[in-house]
């Protein structure tokens, strides 16, 4: 008996850009989330990869604690 309440994939994140509440950016490369990070003077939490073009990954910013 399978499971249907289980992601296929539990590794693979959604992103939905017009729910999602964080502050985020979308960047062509990986290394550009780090860029933005200290640009943007905040730390980068969390990158998703998409897998979708033209802009694939998601970086995920917060302030940092006081």
């Amino acid at each position: 008996m399978s499971d249907d309440t289980q992601p296929e994939n539990p590794d693979k994140e959604e992103f939905d850009p017009v729910t999602d509440e964080r502050d985020w950016s979308a960047t062509e490369i990986e290394l550009a989330c780090f860029a933005l990070a200290r640009s943007k003077g905040k730390r980068l939490v969390k990158i998703i990869n998409t897998k979708k073009t033209p802009m694939p990954f998601i970086c995920i910013f917060e302030d940092y604690p006081a």
